[in-house]
């Protein structure tokens, strides 16, 4: 593409400066950052970050540029929400952003990173009081997430509480017990600890009465594994879930956590009219369908196509 200067001799010398309204306007937006949004985890012991975080409040951020740092958007939002610069710490899904960063690095486009949107999404959580200890939860129907008869959700937890030495691992089980709702009589708690680095560690089963100093878990824990028991405390089997026996069919507990669509018992009174084993478009329904219309097709260009038949011969 050619350009053409424009002759300057036909325009008044003092239009020459002059600036198009509309193009300043448009250059100084570029200049700076859409609005930013930061979510606001509620203050409490949990600080867990997942799709089932709930948030107290949000905030938007306005005048930003790209080349400012997480420590200046940091005293921003503290200045304008009136909260202490200590109790604005910026977090994504799975992702810490440190106070160097700028805000022009804070975006891949790779999904799982939280990282992927632009401007980024914050998410601000409160300064630690304690300090947090990191329990880990397998994948199971328990904490599965389910939808119209659907799954949604199906992966391990890395749930994180804020703790203090004098935290009794009973307190610890009630808190993952309000995020789970799995009943804290029902959860078996590990702690692996590793007091060098030299060795890959213990693993320490945790009793109710204890506290977090009697393990010392501040310095030497690695994670808390959890795992959810099926007997009660006289050792027999707790039917939580819905069962077949010789009497028939029994449904689940009215208290049960366990979502009723991810039982795969299709023969069952209370199953969801959608069949999750199935996928959503079977492959021959779609090619009944494409043979339908390709008949219908045919049938509908058929005369034309023997009149242009007839004109060749």
């Amino acid at each position: 593409m050619a350009l053409v200067a424009r002759d300057s001799g036909s325009i008044p010398p003092e239009q020459l400066l002059n600036i198009d309204a509309a193009q300043l306007r448009n250059a100084k937006d570029a200049e700076l950052l859409k609005s930013i949004r930061v979510r606001f985890i509620e203050d409490g012991p949990d600080r867990t970050l997942d799709a089932a975080t709930k948030y107290g409040k949000t905030c938007t951020i306005e005048g930003l540029s790209a080349q400012q740092s997480i420590f200046e958007l940091r005293q921003q939002i503290a200045e304008q929400e009136k909260m202490p610069l200590q109790d604005v710490n910026l977090f994504g899904m799975s992702t810490v952003f440190p106070d160097d960063l700028l805000l022009a690095d804070c975006y891949a486009d790779w999904m799982g990173y939280g990282l992927e949107d632009w401007p980024p999404k914050f998410v601000s959580k409160p300064r630690v009081k304690g300090f947090e200890v990191y329990v880990d939860v397998p994948a199971s129907r328990d904490t599965s997430i389910w939808e119209n008869g659907r799954m949604q959700t199906y992966h391990d937890l890395q749930l994180i509480f804020d703790v203090n030495p004098s935290t009794k691992v009973s307190e610890l089980k009630a808190f993952i017990a309000k995020r789970t709702k799995i009943p804290a009589s029902r959860q078996k708690l590990t702690a692996h600890l590793r007091p060098s680095m030299k060795s890959f560690g213990y693993y320490v089963d945790l009793e109710d009465d204890k506290t977090m100093s009697d393990y010392d878990i501040e310095r030497v824990c690695v994670a808390v594994k959890f795992e959810k028991s099926a007997f009660d405390e006289q050792g027999n089997y707790v039917f939580d879930d819905a069962y077949w026996d010789d009497a028939g069919y029994h449904p689940q507990p009215p208290d049960c956590w366990i979502p009723l669509d991810s039982l795969g018992e299709r023969g069952r009174p209370d199953a969801h009219n959608v069949d999750a084993t199935q996928p959503l478009s079977i492959v021959s329904d779609r090619r009944a369908k494409e043979a339908e219309r390709d008949d219908t097709l045919t049938l509908f260009f058929r005369p034309t196509m023997q009149g242009w038949a007839r004109r060749a011969d």
